[in-house]
């Protein structure tokens, strides 16, 4: 019983010193969240680069295949509601959202 108790008792002294130790990056959770909600768009491919001062959203369309101006909605929709997304954070009220749209030509890589 003892080595039970002692057992458990050192996990959970472990385990806090782990969680008490492990540090996010302001960027690094500006990318959790914004990531997570852009990338839940599958039908165009987008890209999330994370700065202290700044998002920048990447989103690539295929010139062959999908519709430029789809594309722009997207952005467009991102331009409105990311804003809204991270605001709700007292440190992400003055990070710059920047969303650019790519056109691509995927014909050759025999998608």
């Amino acid at each position: 019983m003892n080595k039970l108790i002692i057992s458990i008792l050192a996990t959970f002294i472990i385990s806090c010193s782990l969680a008490s130790a492990l540090e996010i990056e302001k960027k690094d959770y500006l990318s959790l969240i914004v990531g997570n909600y852009v990338h839940g768009f599958k039908e165009f491919e987008t890209s999330v680069t994370t700065f202290d001062k700044s998002v920048n959203i990447g989103i690539y369309y295929d010139v062959s295949t999908q519709d430029k101006e789809r594309a722009n909605k997207l952005a467009k929709r991102f331009r409105t509601q990311i804003p809204e997304k991270i605001r709700t954070y007292e440190w992400a009220k003055n990070i710059k959202i920047i969303i650019n749209v790519y056109s691509e030509d995927l014909t050759s890589r025999g998608y």
